[in-house]
């Protein structure tokens, strides 16, 4: 018995995949789909793995825990853009753990490095399946073959075209439907099908080459595993060339310090000190708090790529200078803190005034979760420099997990409602806008709401119910999707 080749043998485990891809996903909203095609990805790598006597390395293995809760996430949350984060974050998590499978640590890659990793990966799949054809065909023999066949092959066609043609007249002649079925052909009504085929069957085999890309990169891949952080390393050699020097970095850092220690007394002294101090400046506590919310994060974001970047490029040559720039910086963090802290405040000061939004809402989560990473920085500044990056990484899967388990559209529904109840106002026309995460909310409480947003509401639970009925792509299984289904019994138990 012919044994066949480990490079053939990826290469029909990834064609059995692509028309697993096709069943569950063209034509198909996405569902319940994406957690089994994931579930099939990973037994595809652990199988090829065992046959090939290569063992994952056991401490990476956890990478496996964030991609399985996205994909969940995928089939549970109908949030479009929580969707799409959800997707990037599969496609991020399922890339490292193919390139961290079989050498390396996930610890020690750098903060470049998860964005480069992506990037290789990708390429390698990209690139790897032409060498596991080459290994598994002979090219050579096949195109003499190809070679050799094509004369008789073309002398075949060539006799057989007119006596089909006879045939088929007669056959034609005796039966209508097998004539309406050839005067179809003649009429070449079978090109709009082959066309949608052809390019399904495309689709089909890119997916496929991809997977089998994918899977020989984390077979075959092997260094020392200490090699993680070589862009970092790379960047530390032109730095020290060319990257500012001590002097600069440190009267850079103090003068924004100054800056800011301005602006966190001004918080102080007005936004938390209370109203009196705002009504002798001439303003109504509305007016100076319910502003500036956006401006104070992005001040944050950028105060903290600036800490990096000079903490990645900045020369520090000696130990006493470290000493200073870490002070300098920790100072700066503190004072972020502050700001931070003043977004915050001023964020939830807009939203009772005027309701949440999902910019609003994720905004809120972000600066949380930033709050997190400069506390992360601020400890790996003095004492683990190098794993600032595995910090940063498990900060943005938390970011997104709060989101996920917050549930946005339920949740703005949830508080956009009750402060109707408090204050009576409600942007039912926005309320409208959610995703079917919303309904449930909407249908428990449209009773409570009185007036215009009333009829709103009520009219576009109607439609959306109407839209639901018509539409029968995401009822067929591979599109299983839990929130969908919940808000169509809700929509159609609400309207008896």
């Amino acid at each position: 018995m012919t044994r066949i080749k480990p490079s053939l043998f990826i290469l029909l485990v990834a064609l059995t995949l692509g028309l697993i891809w096709d069943l569950l996903f063209y034509g198909k909203p996405l569902g319940v789909s994406v957690f089994l095609f994931v579930l099939l990805l990973i037994a595809a790598l652990f199988t090829l793995g065992r046959i090939k006597g290569m063992w994952p390395v056991w401490r990476n293995l956890w990478l496996l825990i964030p991609l399985l809760f996205f994909a969940t996430m995928v089939f549970i949350r109908a949030n479009p853009f929580l969707t799409f984060l959800n997707l990037v974050a599969c496609l991020a998590s399922l890339a490292l753990f193919v390139h961290f499978y079989a050498a390396g640590w996930v610890e020690r890659l750098g903060l470049i490095g998860y964005a480069f990793v992506p990037l290789k990966v990708a390429g390698n799949a990209l690139v790897q399946p032409a060498s596991l054809l080459s290994d598994s065909v002979d090219l050579e023999a096949a195109r003499e073959r190809g070679n050799r066949n094509l004369l008789p092959v073309a002398r075949g066609c060539l006799f057989a075209l007119p006596v089909l043609l006879v045939f088929g007249c007669f056959l034609a002649s005796a039966d209508l439907v097998f004539a309406k079925y050839v005067g179809d052909f003649l009429h070449l009504k079978f090109l709009s099908d082959l066309l949608e085929r052809l390019w399904r069957g495309f689709i089909l085999l890119v997916i496929a080459w991809i997977v089998a890309g994918g899977l020989a990169y984390a077979l075959n891949r092997r260094h020392p595993p200490d090699d993680e952080g070589t862009l970092e390393k790379a960047l530390g050699i032109v730095s020290r060339v060319v990257g500012p020097g001590f002097v600069e970095v440190a009267i850079l850092l103090t003068s924004v310090n100054l800056l800011f220690l301005l602006f966190v007394w001004i918080q102080f002294v007005y936004l938390f000190g209370g109203q009196a101090n705002i009504s002798a400046e001439g303003y109504t506590y509305a007016e100076y708090a319910r502003r500036g919310f956006f401006e104070l994060l992005t001040v944050s974001i950028l105060a903290q790529g600036m800490i990096l970047g000079l903490h990645q490029i900045g020369r520090r040559e000696k130990d006493w200078q470290r000493h200073i720039f870490n002070a300098l910086s920790s100072l700066m963090v503190g004072l972020v803190l502050i700001i931070l802290a003043s977004a915050f405040q001023r964020l939830l000061l807009y939203e009772a005034a005027f309701g949440y939004t999902q910019l609003r809402l994720y905004s809120h989560v972000f600066m949380v979760w930033l709050g997190f990473a400069f506390i992360w920085f601020l400890g790996t500044l003095w004492f683990r420099p190098n794993r600032f990056a595995i910090g940063a990484f498990v900060t943005c899967l938390g970011f997104l997990v709060t989101l996920n388990v917050i549930n946005p559209d339920a949740f703005i529904a949830k508080q956009n409602l009750a402060r109707y109840e408090t204050t009576g106002k409600l942007d039912a026309y926005y309320l409208t806008q959610l995703s079917d995460d919303a309904v449930p909310t909407l249908v428990w409480k449209v009773g409570q709401i009185t007036g215009e947003e009333q009829r709103i509401l009520t009219d576009h639970l109607y439609s959306r119910l109407g839209r639901k009925e018509m539409q029968y792509g995401w009822r067929r299984w591979p599109a299983f999707h839990l929130s969908r289904l919940r808000a169509y019994k809700l929509l159609v138990e609400s309207q008896r």
